[in-house]
């Protein structure tokens, strides 16, 4: 089996060449195609000789992303695509135009294992992580088939923490100035609270913004609708967020989805003020997106809108996230790994 290279460093690409006996520039080269250009063939590289081109694809493959089905909603400007994968597992992943702002919403994950109750991502399981080169051709297929983008918010299918040391690697990859050269500041990951994995991203001193998905502001309600509140407290989630803020300065974002007569009670707004007041935060405010396997319904604009500013008036920073692509199941919650939905 050949050994894909569109997941390598410039470093390791360079030490694979040296090995087959290339020089060096040409790993140079290759990189280039690959993460200015976005090319994933090797005969469209036409700064190389035919015989070099041959050789390669005798000896290298990339991991490629197919478009099967594209999705255009009908209410705003919101693009969503099934791909397979060269193995034939299928992710979802979603294109996003705000004028000036072209944002992507990636996978990280074919399927998730973390079990939301409102998601739809997690209902057929965790089959895989997508490697490193699925991750890079994710963002440059989304692009080839629209047009560069400014912002990738790491919040498709799959839990992005999960999938750790290829996240991190992708990331690296992507910012490099060598190649596609994005902005860690133009890059967000949103994660249910995997609190180890949080720590160490913040170590790690890659500057992203990072998104939790809260939801809930007690621990009784996260542990019925989130089991990994069932493992990390709420608590415990504040206090990791704090470090990353500390060691990044880059301010957290909390996902709270609305529920309306679930997690938008005077309650919920106590004990929100209580964990978050004061705090350098966002909480975006997600209205729920329905699935067919979550038996609660979208809150009414009136009372997320109540919601939003009971919040305001005890200063929290809370906005409403408009939805978008809801008529073509791409928003947040909605994605799945299959098809026929």
């Amino acid at each position: 089996m050949k050994e894909t290279i569109n997941g390598k460093t410039l470093e390791e690409l360079e030490e694979i060449f040296a090995k087959e006996g290339y020089k060096k520039f040409r790993a140079k080269q290759v990189f280039r195609q690959i993460h200015v250009n976005k090319v994933n063939d090797f005969d469209k590289m036409t700064d190389l000789s035919k015989d070099l081109r041959s050789e390669l694809k005798e000896k290298f493959s990339f991991a490629k992303v197919k478009k099967e089905e594209e999705f255009i909603s009908q209410i705003d400007t919101t693009k969503k695509y099934l791909f397979s994968l060269d193995d034939g597992n299928i992710i979802e992943a979603v294109f996003m135009d705000y004028g000036s702002r072209k944002t992507i919403c990636i996978s990280s994950q074919v399927g998730c294992r973390m079990g939301c109750e409102f998601c739809a991502s997690s209902k057929n399981g965790l089959v895989r992580n997508l490697t490193v080169d699925e991750l890079i051709e994710e963002v440059y297929e989304l692009e080839r088939l629209n047009q560069d983008i400014n912002n990738i918010v790491i919040m498709g299918i799959g839990e992005p923490l999960d999938n750790y040391e290829n996240m991190v690697k992708f990331i690296e990859l992507i910012t490099d100035q060598k190649g596609r050269n994005l902005s860690h500041r133009s890059i967000t990951l949103s994660t249910s609270g995997l609190v180890p994995r949080i720590y160490d991203l913040a170590d790690q001193g890659l500057d992203v913004n990072l998104a939790l998905s809260l939801h809930y502001a007690d621990d009784e309600k996260r542990q019925k609708f989130m089991p990994i509140g069932k493992k990390y407290k709420i608590s415990q989630l504040i206090k990791a967020c704090d470090y990353y803020l500390e060691k990044t300065k880059r301010r957290v974002s909390f996902e709270y989805v609305v529920i309306d007569g679930v997690n938008n009670k005077d309650e919920d707004v106590y004990n929100l003020t209580r964990l978050l007041r004061g705090k350098n935060i966002h909480i975006n405010l997600i209205p729920l997106n329905p699935i067919e396997e979550f038996d609660y319904k979208k809150p009414k604009s009136s009372a997320l809108k109540d919601f939003r500013d009971k919040l305001l008036a005890n200063k929290l920073n809370a906005t409403i996230r408009k939805p978008m692509g809801s008529d073509i199941d791409a928003s947040c919650g909605q994605l799945r790994n299959n098809y026929g939905r």
